[in-house]
């Protein structure tokens, strides 16, 4: 279901922050579980991106650090890193998102993985952010790995709002 309908317009209004969280959920929900992993990745790297550049100094060379093959912080691993290094991460979220990092690795890395493997499973039972098992419930790895992977992002949609208010400024420095 697209989520650009009148009926989200209100919503969108009092929250415009969702106006691209809405469009991942859709993407996300649609893919294969395989595909769910690689889209809810490429997101969380995204929203890492934003949260980092909406912190360093404006008209710095922070393009060079963030963006491309060769930057320092263009890979998932070293923002997740550096996110938490600067204090825009917490603990539990920097450690769901390398989970989420490592169980992407392995669908990138084989073909034949899937959700029953044993090694997946066990990533998937270490996410925070994941539903979790009440009453008669069950909640498999992909579940596990599905509502982590959306809460998380959940989280991080707005914060680079909020880190930009706190962004880093030119200083000089005293000799």
């Amino acid at each position: 279901m697209p989520w650009d309908t009148v009926l989200n317009d209100e919503l969108l209004k009092s929250h415009p922050h969702l106006k691209e969280f809405l469009p991942f959920l859709d993407t996300h929900n649609a893919e294969s579980p395989r595909g769910a992993v690689m889209v809810a990745c490429a997101y969380l790297d995204e929203q890492l991106r934003g949260i980092i550049d909406a912190y360093l100094i404006e008209d710095s060379d922070k393009a060079l650090l963030l963006d491309g093959f060769n930057a320092p912080l263009g890979s998932f691993s070293a923002r997740i890193k550096a996110a938490h290094c600067l204090g825009l991460l917490s603990d539990v979220e920097r450690n769901d998102c390398d989970t989420l990092r490592k169980i992407r690795n392995e669908f990138a890395h084989s073909h034949r993985v899937s959700f029953d493997d044993r090694k997946v499973a066990d990533l998937c039972n270490n996410l925070h952010h994941s539903a979790k098992p009440y009453g008669n419930v069950e909640v498999n790895a992909f579940g596990l790995f599905s509502s982590a992977a959306v809460g998380l992002a959940l989280a991080l949609v707005n914060r680079s709002h909020y880190v930009g208010v706190e962004r880093l400024t030119k200083r000089t420095w005293r000799r």
